[in-house]
């Protein structure tokens, strides 16, 4: 009987917090989140530690998340990220401030989808969740359907050319590029528009 691969976000709804599904978004969203905290002025040092709080934050809330609309998931993880930053600027008064200044003005720019940094934190988001889905799908191909992959999807190399170079038909190429992108579809449902 044939079933219906469950996304990631769908599988994570009803797993265990320590299991391998939250085990893969905290691969694929950790070092993310540590990038955009180190650019907030004055968190560079307490990146990882405020890291890991968001990741909390997202464990907890992550079963009663519904998406809504594309882009829906990384602007909720955006707000999550915020309203950490803020709140960890509020609890330590003594040290430079997240939240104060140039991180004030930082933080209102990320809660405005239309602001620069916003979308240069969904372009940031899209490129390395693509790149993290590429390398964990990668294994499910035999390596002449990835090459044809990779040099028609990615490398935008016209399907004539790709088939000749590698000894396949133009048909070959157009499969490969089809069964690839379903298989990311499919492991980065909700993550990725």
């Amino acid at each position: 009987m044939h079933t219906t691969s469950l996304t990631l976000l769908d599988r994570l709804k009803h797993a265990a917090p320590d299991g391998d599904e939250w085990r893969q978004l905290r691969d694929l969203y950790l070092p993310l989140i540590r990038f955009w905290l180190s650019r907030v002025p004055g968190l560079r040092d307490e990146a990882d530690d405020l890291a890991q709080e968001v990741f909390l934050v997202v464990v907890r809330q992550l079963p009663s998340f519904e998406r809504r609309r594309d882009g829906s998931f990384r602007a909720w993880l955006r707000q999550i990220t915020v309203n950490r930053i803020r709140s960890y600027g509020k609890a330590r008064p003594r040290r430079p401030q997240a939240g104060r200044g140039d991180g004030d003005d930082l933080l209102a720019q990320l809660e405005d989808s239309s602001s620069d940094p916003a979308r240069q934190w969904d372009r940031d988001h899209d490129e390395h969740v693509f790149r993290k889905l590429l390398a964990r799908v990668r294994p499910d191909f035999h390596p002449a359907t990835w090459e044809a992959f990779e040099r028609f999807a990615l490398d935008g190399r016209p399907a004539a050319d790709v088939a000749r170079e590698l000894g396949i038909s133009e048909g070959a190429v157009v499969q490969a590029k089809s069964r690839v992108l379903k298989r990311l579809r499919e492991e980065a449902g909700g993550f990725l528009d």
